[in-house]
């Protein structure tokens, strides 16, 4: 088994940002930002619910393929976060991450 740790990345007080994603730079709710964010919070749930969708939201985040508009990596820099900070803040959380959505 792979060790995800990537303690030689980022130490241990990192933390996701505290921010919504999908407003970003004062210019209200963007769709494609609001997608995105969706998509993050979804593996974010699938990795907390073990088994198979864990892998699979293990497998999405450790995926390279740079061309992908709605890869990890590629999500993380649109929204202005390093993919490798917010893969290690996800997998070594020590406190629950609120995937909780807004009311539409």
């Amino acid at each position: 088994m792979t060790d995800y740790t990537e303690s030689s990345i980022v130490s241990s007080s990192d933390k996701l940002p505290q921010m919504d994603s999908a407003y970003l730079h004062g210019r209200g709710y963007d769709s494609i930002n609001e997608l995105m964010r969706a998509i993050i919070l979804r593996a974010i749930e699938d990795y907390k619910s073990g088994g198979e969708l864990r892998d699979e939201a293990i497998a999405y985040m450790y995926d390279l393929e740079e061309d992908y508009i709605f890869s990890f990596s590629a999500i993380c820099r649109h929204l202005g976060f390093d993919p490798q900070k917010t893969r290690y803040s996800i997998m070594n959380a020590k406190h629950r991450i609120s995937t909780r959505r807004r009311a539409a």
